[in-house]
């Protein structure tokens, strides 16, 4: 089937109507924000915990693996609940995700050894898989593209919210009741969630009469895995295992070919055919390799190269997490007037701004926070309207997994980038080289700045492929058909 995906499609007349917020409506979307939130909430309250589980569960050998299971599932079953939710519908396939979700949870609580919270963790993360890309894909079904385009500051706002009630609440109750109910609130946040949700009755359109492909999805997500796993994660010392790596990559190019001859694909490939919505999920890739690069390196740069403490490294990060919403905010505000062309466009040039703040450090944290704002700001300006392009260019039947697709395509950009990024580090601090966390001193702290400062150059370069992308869907003025 094919669809053209036309400037007039991702700004629609009907753009400009809103639906009345009656009762129901407003229960839904707080259903919808509230499951957002508690898988935000999750992956900010674990960390706090983790020390004092690891104390009191033992095997620190499994102890990166409470992160990565987690990481690995919910990555690599995003595309495959997409297609879940295209084919089944949305209610349904968003129930067995929550279900999966907190059901996982409470056995987290109750695991009575870190081998079972492992894998208590990666179930888990298979309902997390489920939950941000259908949660988006009932977004983009309910409300038309103008007011879709201001909830998104909303939805973004979220993770904010959690950056900052997570680590506090896990401090909490590590302290007071225990660790275990880290996992356990998310039972009442779920059920709260589901109850909320109970009145969503989709408009379904007809499927495409597919079904799952068990040959491409099982490669696709046995590919990413083993990738993921190759290059590092889950391993004590983060060290890629480049074999491993090689293996994956055939995996996964194999995998494409067989999904682009498919009749029914998990991912949908033919979205990158388009000048558009291709130069689009590219842009998703390099953001997520800006966006985790920064949330992860900007504090150990503070923290490890400045000498500075944890609070004043979490302050200097706070600022992106703050302007992301703000710049999403913004962007459904002035999409319908402007269009996505010149948002992206604006967005891209703050990122390549932030970024180039941050490797032309003047080794102060005011300076560092006042990048991250910037850095924030740009990454709140392409989220919104890449999203609402995507949903807005594709049918009912195809826009769970273009969805799906554009939320993959971020994530595994982030993991796969930060990967990469500190095997770049390792290589610029040598080998045997003392960790400045752990009383390195001052030459060590100063030799972790400098590798840090080449992640910054490589986090500019980029944000100005990013920005080239932009400047190449500005330049598009014509957008062909879409294969899917």
């Amino acid at each position: 089937m094919s669809v053209a995906a036309t400037e007039a499609q991702a700004r629609p007349a009907a753009a400009l109507e809103s639906l009345p917020w009656t009762r129901e409506l407003i229960l839904i979307t707080a259903g919808l924000l509230l499951g957002t939130f508690v898988v935000a909430l999750d992956s900010t309250v674990v960390g706090t915990a983790l020390p004092t589980i690891a104390r009191e569960l033992g095997d620190f050998s499994l102890y990166p693996w409470i992160f990565s299971g987690y990481l690995l599932t919910s990555t690599t079953t995003v595309p495959i609940w997409g297609r879940l939710a295209d084919l089944y519908g949305r209610r349904q396939v968003l129930m067995v995700g929550i279900a999966i979700f907190v059901i996982a949870s409470v056995v987290c609580g109750l695991s009575p050894n870190m081998l079972a919270l492992v894998i208590s963790r990666t179930a888990q993360g298979i309902g997390a898989g489920c939950l941000l890309p259908v949660i988006l894909t009932i977004v983009g079904d309910i409300f038309p593209v103008a007011q879709r385009a201001r909830l998104q500051g909303a939805f973004s706002s979220v993770w904010a919210i959690s950056s900052v009630v997570g680590p506090l609440t896990g401090a909490l109750f590590v302290s007071t009741i225990g660790w275990r109910w880290i996992f356990g609130i998310n039972l009442p946040i779920g059920i709260i969630a589901v109850l909320l949700l109970r009145g969503y009755r989709e408009n379904r359109e007809a499927a495409d009469g597919g079904r799952i492909d068990p040959v491409g999805a099982v490669g696709l997500t046995v590919g990413i895995g083993l990738l993921l796993w190759g290059l590092g994660t889950g391993s004590t010392n983060a060290r890629p295992n480049w074999a491993l790596v090689a293996i994956s990559v055939i995996l996964l190019a194999l995998s494409l070919l067989w999904e682009q001859r498919s009749s029914s694909p998990t991912v949908p490939l033919g979205l990158l055919r388009s000048a558009v919505l291709g130069p689009i999920i590219a842009i998703s890739l390099l953001f997520g390799v800006v966006m985790f690069g920064a949330t992860t390196f900007v504090p150990l740069f503070v923290q490890g190269g400045l000498g500075r403490s944890a609070y004043e490294a979490g302050a200097a990060l706070a600022p992106l997490t703050l302007g992301w919403p703000v710049g999403s905010t913004l962007a459904g505000r002035l999409y319908v007037r402007f269009g996505y062309r010149p948002l992206m466009g604006v967005g891209a040039i703050a990122m390549v701004a932030g970024t180039l703040m941050l490797a032309l450090t003047n080794w102060s944290t005011p300076w560092v926070g006042a990048a991250s704002a910037v850095l924030g700001l740009g990454l709140g300006l392409i989220s919104t309207p890449t999203i609402i392009v995507i949903q807005s260019s594709v049918p009912w039947n195809q826009r769970g997994a273009a969805t799906a697709f554009n939320q993959f395509s971020r994530t595994i950009g982030g993991a796969i980038g930060v990967s990469l990024l500190g095997v770049l580090l390792q290589a610029r601090l040598g080998p045997g080289a003392a960790n400045p966390l752990r009383g390195g001193g001052h030459g060590a702290a100063a030799a972790l700045a400098g590798g840090i400062e080449t992640i910054f150059w490589v986090l500019v370069v980029v944000s100005v492929a990013t920005l080239a992308g932009a400047a190449w869907i500005f330049l598009a003025r014509r957008e062909p058909a879409v294969s899917s």
